[in-house]
C-alpha cells in the first residue's frame, strides 16, 4: 500500500534514507528529498511524512503529539507501525511551536542500551540556510559540524529547544532529532539532521 501513484515504495525511500542518514552524519546539512507527487493527512507536512515512508515499518512504534486520529490512522496504515504512548514510542512526530513539555517521556534510552532512545521529527514552517525575518538562527557544533554550522529555522518555539537539549546532556543518552519543513506543503520538502551529540545555542533574528 502506497500514498500515491507517485510514491515508489523501494526507490523513494531508499533516497531518502540516504538523505536523512547524511543530515545525521553533517549536522547543520541541508537536504532536499526528492520530490514525490501524494497528499499527506492534516497535520503532517510532507517532509515528515516522507521521513515515516523512509524509517518507520512494523517492527518499530510512534507518537503523535498534538495531532489528530486521521494523522494516527494515516501513518499506521502507510507504514504498518504502532501508534503508542510516548514513552514507549521510537519515533516522536510534533510541531516545532510545542512547548517544551512536548519532550516528557519520550524515551532517552539506557546505559546498557543508548540506542533505544527516541527519534524526534519536529516540523517548522521555514529551513534555510539564508537569514529568515522573525527567524531563529540555530548554531549547531558537534561531530560532523565542523567547528560549527548555522541554520535558519521558522515557528520552532526556543524553549522547545531547551528541553531537547536538556534531554540530551547525559551522552550517550539522549534524543536524536530531524527537522523538516516544505514550505506549507508547496514547497521542496527539506530535512536538518540534529543528533544527540549535537550542541545548540540560538538566537532571534
Amino acid at each position: 500500500m502506497t500514498p500515491g501513484s507517485g510514491y515508489d515504495e523501494v526507490r523513494h525511500s531508499q533516497l531518502h534514507f540516504r538523505a536523512l542518514l547524511d543530515s545525521m552524519s553533517f549536522p547543520g546539512r541541508i537536504n532536499t528529498l526528492e520530490p514525490v507527487d501524494f497528499s499527506p493527512s492534516p497535520s503532517l507536512n510532507k517532509a515528515s511524512a516522507l521521513v515515516a515512508f523512509a524509517l518507520l515499518n512494523g517492527d518499530v512504534s510512534f507518537h503523535l503529539v498534538n495531532m489528530t486520529d486521521e494523522d494516527t490512522t494515516y501513518l499506521a496504515s502507510y507504514t504498518r507501525a504502532r501508534a503508542v504512548p510516548i514513552g514507549e514510542a521510537t519515533f516522536v512526530f510534533a510541531r516545532g511551536a510545542e512547548t517544551p513539555d512536548a519532550l516528557e517521556g519520550a524515551p532517552c534510552g539506557t546505559l546498557a542500551y543508548p540506542d533505544t532512545g527516541a527519534t524526534i521529527v519536529i516540523q517548522v514552517d521555514a529551513l534555510s540556510n539564508e537569514p529568515l525575518s522573525g527567524g531563529l538562527k540555530v548554531t549547531i557544533a558537534g561531530p560532523g559540524a565542523g567547528p560549527s554550522a548555522s541554520v535558519y529555522l521558522k515557528s520552532i518555539n526556543p524553549d522547545f529547544l531547551l528541553a531537547l537539549q536538556a534531554r540530551n546532556a547525559e551522552f550517550p543518552l539522549g534524543i536524536d532529532a530531524i527537522v523538516t519543513c516544505d514550505d506549507g506543503k508547496s514547497g521542496p520538502a527539506r530535512v536538518l539532521g540534529i543528533p544527540r551529540t549535537a550542541r545548540l545555542s540560538w538566537e532571534v533574528v
